[in-house]
């Protein structure tokens, strides 16, 4: 509750500001669309999206960010399975990790556009690794909070996993100096301009 009621002082500070904040409606389709001409997907790609609601808009302004989203593929049979922490995808698992299908993750209701990165740097080993260092994470709180601070959000949730694996993995953190929100943050631009990954699948809907 207290990271919400931020949260909402966040955007009324940023309306104070001229930033422009867009209400969407995440109820606004009625159906997920089915993702089409899908590549082979593999465990431990990531996907990211930008979200419908309001927390995405300030996400993309403060990390100066594509996408306000990202999770990891930790499985894809019999469906394609995807790990992440969230404030509210499902209203009866909000604020924690979970696990989503691939379609409802990038569907017209959470995202308006979205992709899904290979980690080249990665074997498939490590891959395999990190997805199994995700799995224990499932049903942790979310918690965002700066990098000085005990924090589990949708960034540090790979990052934490994949270090653990590949050390050397050091993508850039952002450093907010604004109203409420301070200190090291970690965006999902950091992990799109990541060296040696790939843009292997792009949707935008609407």
């Amino acid at each position: 509750m207290r990271k919400r009621f931020l949260v909402l002082l966040l955007i009324s500070s940023m309306l104070l500001t001229g930033v422009i904040v867009t209400v969407y409606d995440r109820h606004q389709h009625s159906q997920i669309n089915a993702l089409l001409h899908l590549p082979k997907l593999e465990i431990g790609d990531w996907v990211v999206r930008m979200g419908t609601v309001n927390d995405s808009r300030w996400i993309s302004y403060l990390g100066k960010s594509e996408y306000s989203h990202i999770g990891m593929i930790i499985a894809t049979e019999p469906n394609v399975k995807v790990i992440h922490a969230t404030t509210n995808d499902e209203e009866e698992y909000s604020d924690q990790v979970i696990i989503s299908d691939l379609d409802h993750f990038l569907s017209p209701q959470l995202a308006t556009k979205g992709a899904i990165i290979r980690p080249l740097f990665l074997t498939s080993q490590q891959k395999q690794q990190i997805a199994n260092l995700l799995l224990t994470q499932r049903g942790k709180p979310f918690i965002l909070a700066s990098r000085d601070k005990s924090h589990l959000y949708c960034t540090t949730l790979l990052f934490d996993s994949i270090r653990q694996i590949e050390p050397s993995f050091d993508p850039k953190w952002t450093l907010i100096n604004y109203p409420i929100f301070e200190g090291e943050y970690l965006f999902p631009q950091s992990f799109i301009n990541y060296p040696n990954t790939q843009v292997i699948y792009a949707i935008k809907h609407g």
